[in-house]
């Protein structure tokens, strides 16, 4: 059903956020979302995303409507996107923004080499991964808010701590 091996997931950011990002695809390759089906239908490409200085990268196979994913180097890519680094991938790619991506090819943050249309297209099978959150959720996740910005401060901290310690 789904095609994740765990041990192809490497402990790195980008890589763990890629793989998530294809569980998703896997979930909406196999849903009756029409909208969805429709962007999957008819398309032949395979799709890779990459961090040379992170030695990470993952491919996407979008197969008429099947979906799979990669670890590794595609052969054939028909889109490569390869990011400077591997946190400048993570925020470029929850931020899901078109001109984001653009300006960072400007500031040589990223690279995009192949059918830069298949950009536009992704964009759009990219909004929908983000599931909607059922209303009489909604109150939960507002409590919850403020404890994973105490969260992620912590861990910032302590990410900066341990860049000091290692000379970074």
């Amino acid at each position: 059903m789904f095609n994740i091996p765990v041990l192809d997931i490497k402990s790195d950011p980008l890589d763990v956020l890629l793989a998530v990002v294809g569980y998703r695809l896997s979930m909406l390759a196999d849903s009756d979302d029409e909208e969805v089906q429709a962007l999957f239908a008819d398309r032949k490409v395979i799709i890779e995303i990459a961090s040379e200085e992170a030695d990470i990268a993952r491919y996407f196979s979008f197969d008429n409507g099947e979906f799979s994913q990669r670890s590794g180097h595609a052969d054939n890519a028909d889109l490569t996107i390869n990011f400077k680094d591997s946190m400048t991938g993570v925020k470029l790619l929850t931020k899901g923004s078109l001109p984001a991506f653009m300006t960072a090819v400007q500031e040589n943050k990223l690279s995009i080499e192949g059918d830069y249309s298949l950009m536009m297209w992704f964009n759009k099978l990219a909004k929908h991964i983000v599931p909607t959150i059922p209303e009489q959720y909604e109150p939960y996740i507002q409590k919850a808010k403020p404890y994973a910005y105490k969260a992620q401060q912590f861990a910032n901290h302590w990410i900066g701590v341990a860049k000091h310690k290692l000379g970074k």
